[in-house]
């Protein structure tokens, strides 16, 4: 199975692209230090060729409400674009709603 993890370089993703490879999967990481910009679009198309599987645990540079919010419906929506044009069978989005609650937060 072929993988690309967009925000494949930070701090989730990384750990995703090594557990894949230990389960056997080819799995690519995506990021615009790698050249791969979601918001963008830069070389998007290239990264999901032969894709079975994108998984998006890409996260926002700013933190500005209105920047983050920006980030999040062009990105997603590049990113299920290009998808849908490559044949990619699934999408996996990651999504922490209750963040705010987690030890780390308080």
């Amino acid at each position: 199975m072929n993988s690309v993890v967009i925000g494949g370089t930070g701090l989730i993703g990384s750990k995703l692209v090594t557990r894949f490879g230990e389960l056997g999967h080819h799995a690519l990481a995506a990021s615009p230090r790698l050249g791969i910009n979601t918001l963008s679009g830069e070389r998007l198309a290239d990264g999901l060729e032969g894709t079975s599987v994108a998984v998006d645990v890409s996260n926002s540079p700013s933190f500005d409400d209105a920047a983050v919010l920006e980030f999040f419906e062009t990105s997603t929506r590049n990113l299920l674009a290009v998808e849908t044009a490559a044949g990619v069978g699934y999408h996996i989005e990651r999504s922490i709603p209750t963040i705010d609650r987690s030890p780390e937060s308080r």
